[in-house]
């Protein structure tokens, strides 16, 4: 300790508390290097986060092989958008993909990044395209659906973990539009078994209804794939092969029906909006059902 006297002024210097101040200065100059560098790092890399969380959690809801062109995380404007999502085929199947999504884009709010369950007002996807095959007795939708199944079996805890956690979501409404789903039983029939059945819209409604209910990123891939293939056996109805038709509608029913999840759904198609699921794919069952006895009683009286 060392005092230095001045006229009217008396100051003490303590050389050990300076050698403390010191210290905790830098520590807090470490501190704040360390958080810039994960910013920077967060900022440089969240694409790529982003990417590989939504390729992961549809590869394990979808039980294939599922990529990401692109994901593009607005961080200052709190907008996503990503591009080229493409979901592959079951081996043994020759289409393209299983399905393929062009685009998609919602506006977040940045407050709720931070937060464990994320809310969003609209997240809309544009240009998807389906392909349901059925080849030597084998079909690529009976592969997804069974993998589907499988998957909502599984322990919420148990598919986070497999995620590496990842964030929740609450979605006020999803609108998916141009869809496009081909069916095509090879090879009988050829080209007389293959059916286009264009959707305009598909609309979901509180997909997580709430905080409590709040979905993954592989749970809204099993929801979009339901809700395609309800609407497209809706719209389509006897156009489908009978045989198709039937094993859709059997792999629907052993999955949660969109209805039991709280999620109100419609289907838009030539002006025409209908309800998606439930009772009224059951009806269009039904129908065919009857006009495929009515066609084999009248096949057996021309025999």
């Amino acid at each position: 300790m060392s005092e230095k006297g001045v006229p009217g002024i008396s100051l003490t210097f303590s050389f050990e508390g300076s050698f403390a101040m010191r210290k905790l200065l830098k520590l807090i100059g470490l501190a704040v290097l360390v958080v810039l560098i994960a910013l920077v790092a967060a900022f440089v890399y969240i694409d790529t986060i982003a990417r590989r969380a939504i390729e992961a959690g549809a590869s394990y809801a979808m039980g294939v092989d599922t990529t990401l062109d692109q994901a593009d995380v607005g961080i200052f404007t709190g907008r996503f958008a990503m591009s080229g999502l493409n979901i592959a085929n079951p081996q043994g199947f020759t289409t393209p993909h299983f399905m393929h999504l062009g685009s998609g884009h919602v506006a977040v709010s940045l407050g709720s990044l931070r937060s464990d369950v994320i809310e969003l007002t609209e997240l809309q996807l544009q240009g998807i395209d389906m392909n349901l095959q059925k080849t030597g007795g084998q079909a690529n939708y009976q592969v997804i659906l069974n993998n589907l199944k499988r998957f909502e079996s599984t322990e919420p805890t148990q598919k986070q973990q497999v995620q590496g956690g990842g964030k929740k979501f609450v979605i006020k409404e999803v609108l998916v539009k141009d869809v496009v789903v081909h069916v095509d039983l090879l090879p009988e029939g050829g080209k007389l078994t293959q059916v286009n059945v264009p959707i305009d819209r598909i609309r979901l409604s509180n997909v997580g209804s709430d905080s409590n209910n709040a979905v993954l990123i592989s749970d809204l891939s099993g929801v979009l794939v339901k809700a395609i293939i309800a609407a497209a056996i809706q719209k389509a109805g006897k156009e489908l092969p009978g045989e198709v038709l039937g094993e859709l509608q059997s792999g629907l029913s052993q999955l949660q029906g969109l209805g039991e999840m709280g999620i109100p759904a419609v289907s838009e198609f030539g002006g025409k909006v209908q309800q998606i699921g439930g009772k009224a794919v059951e009806q269009v069952g039904k129908g065919l059902e009857g006009a495929v006895e009515e066609v084999g009683g009248q096949v057996d009286e021309a025999l």
